[in-house]
C-alpha cells in the first residue's frame, strides 16, 4: 500500500504531528522507507555584506531543525532517510515525490510561516492539488 512515504517537515507543530502520524502509519503498513524532506524556500538575497558563509549557516540550521525528527525515526525502527533541498516548497515536494515514486506524502496543515501562507497560498493546499500520489494533511 504505502511502501515509500514522504514527510514534508519544516519544524512546525503540525509537521511534528504529521511525522508522528507517518511513524504510526509506517509501522502499521510495514512501509519500506520514510523520507523526511525539508525544503528551504528560495530567499531573495543580494550579495552578503559581511564575510559570512550562508551555506554553512543554513546547513547548521537544517541539522538542528531535523534532529528531533530523526531521533523519533531512529527510535521507531523504521527505515528512513532525510534530505534538505532548496526551492519553492510545494514544487520541490511534488517533484521529489514524482521522481522517487512516493506512495504518499504526509504534511502539516500549516507551516511556520502562517502569514506568508495566508497571503500567497498554503503549501499543503498546493501539494494536495498538484501531487500525483495521495496527500495526507495532518492538523
Amino acid at each position: 500500500m504505502y511502501e515509500k512515504m514522504i514527510v514534508a517537515f519544516d519544524g512546525s507543530v503540525p509537521a511534528a504531528r504529521a511525522l508522528q502520524h507517518a511513524i504510526q502509519l509506517a509501522q502499521t503498513v510495514h512501509a519500506k522507507l520514510v523520507t523526511i524532506l525539508h525544503v528551504n524556500p528560495n530567499l531573495p538575497l543580494g550579495e552578503p555584506l559581511l564575510n559570512i558563509d550562508l551555506d554553512s549557516l543554513v546547513e547548521e540550521e537544517n541539522e538542528a531543525l531535523l534532529m528531533p525528527a530523526l531521533r523519533q525515526l531512529a527510535h521507531s525502527g523504521i527505515s528512513y532517510e532525510s534530505h534538505s533541498l532548496d526551492g519553492d516548497p510545494a514544487a520541490v515536494i511534488t517533484t521529489y515525490a514524482d521522481e522517487h515514486r512516493a506512495d504518499v506524502i504526509l504534511m502539516g496543515s500549516t507551516g511556520k510561516s502562517m502569514i506568508k501562507e495566508a497571503l500567497l497560498g498554503s503549501v499543503s493546499h498546493e501539494v494536495a492539488h498538484t501531487a500525483h500520489c495521495p496527500v495526507i494533511i495532518v492538523k
